[in-house]
């Protein structure tokens, strides 16, 4: 175990600051049971992406990407009992399988934080049942948290904290909100809430999202961080809307506001994409049908080109948010109508050399192709 942190962990301390290259995975998982892991660079200047085949790799095994942390991913697979859980580091390309966590009932949502010399890996438990009344309420949460330092896990039930979660939502169903690792903690939607774990203080918050759709199993979301604060992205019929949470100082703004209130609304409109705007695009990849709100997923956002990333059947678009012009960056098979064989994550990587290569090779506007079944890096979980 000893060795395996040692290697998870390599070449990644230079990261913590979050000032490696950004870029993002692309993740196919194939009927027979493989997952190919495709990784993607963002040039910083013009938002397009070049393939980074050095970290690319291919596993004979299913495989869900749950979450990536400053350069780590936190994968997860089949196992006898319950779910295995691998932190993998594509720069060794050395997976660590997590012990056996002791949670006996579902696991709603777990997360990653990395902090460049060790990571934390957070999974979340609802209770169903009340046990004679002695024991945690239906809806608690429980949480379990593996520590790379000590190698092991260990239980932290918040009190007074109940989402009151009737049909938890399993880990491979695709529609979760991928959970976010930014300033210190952990950042998962749950039914319309935000849950927030604190790595350091070792607690937790529940934050109300704005405008939640009613039909939570239908409208894609993402989590990201912008210039130090957090942003919330969600589809409606309307068009693609985010959102800043607001800091404490900005709360001041609104106190004399009948309708304000800072503990269940802490949020700021930035911006919408309206549909209209996306259904004049020509997007050879993408049916007019599949542009409807469900078939919308914005999964990532370039900081230092302003531009977020929507995922389309068989297209990805990069949309700048100070022009708010569409580019196409990249297409993608998927067999038939199995939209979700293919996901998308934002990820930090060191590589910068490769990046900055990558980037001159680029031309502005040129659309990457995907390879399917490409002959990659061969990793064993």
């Amino acid at each position: 175990m000893e060795d395996q942190k040692t290697e998870c962990s390599e070449n990644s301390s230079n990261i913590s600051d979050m000032g490696g290259a950004k870029g993002f995975v692309c993740h196919y998982r194939f009927q027979e049971g493989s997952s190919q892991f495709i990784f993607l660079d963002v040039d910083q200047e013009t938002g397009g992406v070049s393939i980074n085949n050095p970290l690319s790799f291919s596993a004979s095994s299913y495989l869900q990407t749950i979450a990536s942390a400053n350069g780590l991913l936190l994968l997860s697979g089949f196992g006898e009992n319950q779910l295995i859980y691998h932190v993998f580091n594509p720069l060794t390309m050395r997976p660590e399988t997590l012990p056996p966590h002791g949670i006996t009932g579902e696991v709603i949502r777990s997360g990653l934080a990395f902090d460049g010399k060790q990571y934390q890996v957070v999974l979340i438990h609802a209770f169903k049942d009340e046990e004679n009344g002695l024991g945690p309420l239906p809806g608690d949460i429980e949480l379990e948290i593996y520590s790379s330092e000590t190698g092991s896990w260990r239980k932290r039930q918040p009190f007074h904290l109940s989402f009151k979660v009737e049909e938890p939502v399993s880990e491979f169903t695709e529609l979760n909100t991928s959970p976010l690792f930014s300033n210190g903690a952990i950042h998962w939607e749950i039914n319309g809430r935000l849950l927030v774990y604190h790595v350091k203080d070792d607690r937790c918050e529940v934050i109300e999202l704005p405008d939640f759709p009613e039909d939570t199993m239908t409208f894609r979301r993402c989590l990201w961080e912008y210039e130090g604060r957090l942003r919330y992205t969600h589809t409606d019929f309307e068009g693609v809307h985010t959102w800043n949470l607001l800091k404490k100082y900005e709360h001041d703004v609104y106190l004399h506001s009948n309708v304000y209130d800072s503990e269940k609304f802490r949020w700021a409109l930035v911006y919408t994409i309206f549909h209209k705007e996306l259904a004049k695009q020509d997007l050879e990849n993408c049916p007019g049908n599949q542009r409807e709100p469900h078939y919308i997923y914005p999964f990532a956002y370039g900081k230092d080109s302003e531009t977020i990333y929507l995922q389309l059947p068989g297209i990805v678009v990069a949309y700048n948010t100070k022009t708010r012009s569409f580019q196409k960056v990249c297409r993608y098979e998927f067999p038939g109508t199995e939209f979700n064989c293919c996901c998308f994550f934002p990820f930090i990587q060191s590589n910068e050399r490769h990046q900055k290569n990558a980037s001159e090779s680029l031309q502005v506007g040129e659309v990457v192709d995907l390879p399917l079944k490409k002959e990659v890096n061969s990793v064993s979980f």
